[in-house]
């Protein structure tokens, strides 16, 4: 059975982590995916989105997160992070196989001068430093094992985005370990672009496999990748909701007045708020506390909640300021 080669067209997230589902579940091939998208964090499967970011960052830089379908840690995706992702059908028993999966890409580094090795938390490092994490998921005989390589990433806006404070966070999400990153292009020393270094890596891993065919998206491929984008990736409660069920804490101080709150979420809802404030008004614990549950784990929907409760309670603060409570 040939294996199909594919550079994906498209640089956003969503269409790209669709097209790995996709060509995981939907078609018999064994398949290469190369692909770069544009500026995001993904997270893995079963991790609580919000633990995992710092979300004020990533909003003033207008930076998506998405969920990815394999389980693992969080990683921050730009034009100069590579991602591969190569599918394959095998046996039960030898199914997943980090080392064995990213065989071709140290191979291929290795041949051109960088002394890439296998870590031993399913990464790939040079000099003790990471320029590769990896994730899997398993769908009947078929293993989809992807991950990144940091070509010339911007690392400064890479270690924003993923600071994060656990202890407003208390779940049984999988957690992120961070760990010293490095880009490949200095020690490369070779000055391609980044797409010159997805090219060359997918033309390259395909001279050195077997029964590897370059192969492009039909207009029936494309359709199918579209309809998951639109129904799962491309979706808060896909991105956001799908997590586990978390408590979140937080203590802040507004215009002379104290307030803390104890969320319960779960699914991406609010089930519980335990409230704590001295504003002079007794009703607003109750009617904050009524308001919220229900609501969105989400800054847009608790924020219109608040404006809401300000037309009733002047003596509130302003919603754009409380809403810092519940994030």
């Amino acid at each position: 059975m040939s294996i199909l080669s594919i550079v994906s067209p498209s640089n956003q997230p969503d269409f790209n982590l669709a097209a790995e589902e996709y060509f995981l579940k939907s078609i018999s091939e064994d398949v290469h995916f190369f692909y770069i998208n544009a500026p995001s964090v993904i997270i893995g499967k079963h991790q609580n989105a919000l633990a995992e970011v710092n979300l004020a960052f990533l909003e003033a830089r207008n930076i998506p997160l998405y969920r990815r379908l394999s389980g693992g840690g969080t990683v921050y995706h730009d034009e100069g992070n590579i991602n591969y992702c190569f599918i394959k059908t095998g046996v039960a028993t030898d199914l997943v196989n980090f080392k064995k999966a990213t065989q071709p890409i140290v191979e291929v580094l290795n041949s051109w001068g960088v002394p890439v090795r296998s870590g031993q938390r399913n990464d790939l490092l040079v000099n003790y430093k990471k320029i590769s994490g990896n994730a899997c998921h398993i769908f009947k005989t078929r293993a989809m094992h992807h991950g990144t390589l940091l070509f010339n990433s911007n690392l400064d806006v890479l270690t924003e985005s993923l600071k994060s404070d656990p202890l407003r966070y208390h779940d049984k999400a999988i957690k992120s370990v961070r760990s010293q990153v490095i880009n490949l292009k200095k020690a490369l020393g070779k000055e391609w672009t980044n797409q010159e270094f997805l090219l060359n890596i997918e033309a390259s891993i395909r001279e050195i496999s077997s029964g590897v065919n370059a192969y492009k998206f039909t207009a029936k491929d494309l359709e199918n990748i579209e309809k998951l984008r639109a129904e799962k990736y491309s979706t808060w409660v896909w991105n956001y909701g799908y997590g586990p069920t978390y408590n979140f804490k937080k203590r802040i101080q507004t215009g002379g007045i104290v307030f803390s709150v104890d969320l319960t979420v779960s699914k991406g809802i609010i089930t519980e708020v335990k409230l704590n404030t001295n504003h002079s008004e007794a009703i607003l614990i109750d009617n904050l506390t009524a308001l919220i549950t229900g609501s969105c784990h989400e800054k847009n929907a608790v924020l219109e909640k608040l404006t809401n409760l300000s037309q009733m309670i002047p003596s509130l603060p302003k919603p754009e300021e409380l809403v810092k409570l519940f994030f």
